[in-house]
């Protein structure tokens, strides 16, 4: 590619903006529609439709009267019978549903009884209107949908409905879902995606497993059509930005190259080809994340194959994904040349290292010996002398923060012998966008690990917190079965990965993020929105799966093989999460 190009997406209507619906039908509907189109075409339906809201019992009635039952707040246990055309909700005792809320506008939001069903419409409130946690501007609801406006929750009833009420609250619960979080997850067979809406924009994560073919091209293909069905479904057609493959052989990384040239065409992100065999035992797997509009524009310049600028609500996010070369010398030269390489990639479009705040290395032979060392020590050795003298986000660190900060990182192995360097920076002139680096508490921070572990330390931060005002997402570094600076349960594949899950909980923690000075801003297992996770041993896959599966439920995951920097550390787990300040009234 080296051509540059700009667009923007489209704003998104009232009815796209709206919660999107998780069910699976809807999602084997959309790979079956996407199925019968070509590779690349685009199809904009799914912005001309309301997404209706999952209902909290099954075959629910469509709504066409109905009544609304405080769940919370100083009218707690009030019902409100709605009128037949339409009410207004609000503060003001001219409204419909009057509540005494003072975090509730005096006309907050409406709701009308229409042919199609119920809608629920925000009307420019100043702390908005969620529905099971989710902004919306304008959604349909079924009986038993849950929302909340200020402080005040609510839940719609059919008039015919007298009896005790469940709230969804609860049975989401159960399955990992916090209100507090503005995050929708959906994982089934390989299929996962997660949504959440940060600073006006939606984040869509998605991860696929093909579930057809024989070949690298039948799946690639069929992978790239999942991964297109779950954008889509939230209005992100064309807005994929980064992407990772994962193949199980160096050698068919160009052949991979040329389907995904030809799938996305112009709409090619950035993309890492990566050398770990999937553990589904596929020939490809496909992670992805796209960005859409909501109530503020995106505008996306695909610069190459290797850089996507993405900018929005005066934020701009550079997406480099170095692809693979042969870098000759040993692992202490090619560190050096993959950094340097990203410096020279970011300058073409005025970015500076210092302002990159997540990095991924993907090393062929981490944990074999060179000469006197080992691979992975020789790229720390490296990593250390490239980063001397770059005072990274200074910038962005809270007032006060000491200097002397480190991206986030993941350092994995590899299948051969190459390296391959990504990462993401961030640039703004917004004071209130700040990138926090967090350390663990259960863990010595692995720039500070004693020389046993190598001449220089590994210099990165346990995670990344990018913040802006009440919403954070976290970049949680490839994170292992670590306390202090030892290695745990050794040889024990299951004991690992409970240990690493501990590890993460801590790390995003509402304690840690508050010692953080980011009160308000921490979240649990339930808020992360994509993993990963590299299983040394492919035999140790299923019960590693299934206690992942159990901890962290419903979540776009990609499983890999690939060898982790210790010798004795079977599992290495990453992540995005995403937090709401619950210390404040939703805006």
């Amino acid at each position: 590619m080296g051509s540059s190009q700009g667009w923007k997406t489209p704003g998104m209507n009232g009815t796209a903006e709206s919660m999107v619906n998780k069910m699976s039908s809807d999602l084997a509907h959309q790979q079956k529609r996407l199925g019968q189109r070509g590779a690349g075409e685009s199809d904009k339906s799914q912005l001309d439709q309301t997404i209706h809201i999952s209902p909290a019992r099954k075959n629910a009635a469509l709504a066409r009267d109905g009544k609304l039952l405080v769940l919370s707040g100083g009218l707690q246990g009030q019902e409100f019978i709605l009128k037949k055309d339409h009410s207004f909700i609000g503060s003001s005792p001219d409204n419909d549903v009057v509540l005494n809320d003072p975090t509730i506008s005096r006309r907050h939001c409406e709701i009308r009884f229409e042919p199609t069903g119920c809608l629920l419409r925000d009307l420019g409130s100043t702390n908005g209107t969620f529905v099971f946690g989710f902004k919306v501007s304008e959604v349909a609801l079924e009986y038993g949908a849950e929302f909340c406006v200020g402080q005040t929750r609510l839940v719609l009833r059919s008039l015919q409905d007298t009896g005790k009420y469940s709230s969804a609250y609860t049975t989401l619960a159960s399955t990992g879902f916090d209100p507090s979080l503005a995050i929708q997850k959906f994982s089934n067979h390989g299929i996962g995606y997660s949504v959440a809406d940060w600073s006006d924009v939606r984040h869509v994560f998605a991860a696929a497993v093909p579930r057809r073919g024989t070949t690298l091209a039948e799946q690639t293909d069929d992978a790239l059509r999942i991964i297109e069905a779950v954008i889509g479904v939230h209005g992100a057609h064309g807005a994929i930005v980064q992407q990772a493959v994962f193949l199980p052989d160096p050698a068919m990384i160009e052949e991979c190259r040329e389907i995904i040239h030809n799938f996305y065409g112009q709409d090619l992100p950035a993309t890492s080809y990566i050398a770990q065999p999937p553990c589904e035992g596929k020939l490809v797997e496909i992670e992805a994340m796209g960005l859409c509009s909501g109530r503020k524009e995106v505008e996306i310049s695909r610069v190459s194959e290797q850089l996507v600028v993405v900018k929005h609500s005066g934020v701009t996010w550079t997406h480099a994904a170095l692809v693979p070369r042969r870098i000759t010398g040993d692992a202490y030269a090619q560190g050096v040349a993959a950094f340097r390489q990203l410096k020279e990639l970011l300058a073409g479009v005025n970015v500076r290292m210092d302002q990159v705040f997540r990095t991924w290395i993907y090393q062929g032979g981490i944990v074999a010996d060179e000469d006197a060392s080992q691979r992975y020590k020789e790229l720390n050795r490296a990593r250390t002398d490239e980063y001397e003298g770059i005072n990274f986000l200074c910038d962005r660190l809270p007032v006060g923060h000491p200097p002397g900060v480190y991206p986030a990182s993941t350092g994995i192995g590899t299948e051969g012998r190459g390296l391959e360097l990504s990462a993401i920076a961030l640039t703004t002139d917004r004071p209130e966008v700040l990138a926090v680096p967090l350390e663990n508490p259960r863990q010595i921070s692995a720039f500070d690990y004693s020389n046993r572990f190598g001449r220089k330390s590994p210099k990165f931060a346990r995670a990344m917190a990018v913040t802006c005002g009440d919403y954070a997402r976290i970049f949680i570094s490839g994170t292992a079965s670590i306390t202090a600076e030892e290695t745990r349960h050794i040889g024990d594949a299951a004991g690992q990965t409970s240990e690493t899950l501990d590890n993460i909980a801590a790390l995003i923690s509402e304690e840690n993020l508050a010692r953080h000075g980011l009160p308000g801003l921490g979240t649990t297992l339930a808020g992360l929105g994509l993993a990963r996770v590299y299983i040394k041993r492919k035999d140790d896959y299923a019960r590693v799966r299934a206690i992942c599966e159990e901890r962290l439920g419903e979540l776009p995951t990609i499983y890999a093989v690939a060898d982790v920097c210790r010798p004795d550390l079977l599992v290495e787990i990453e992540g995005i999460a995403l937090s709401r300040n619950v210390l404040k009234p939703p805006r």
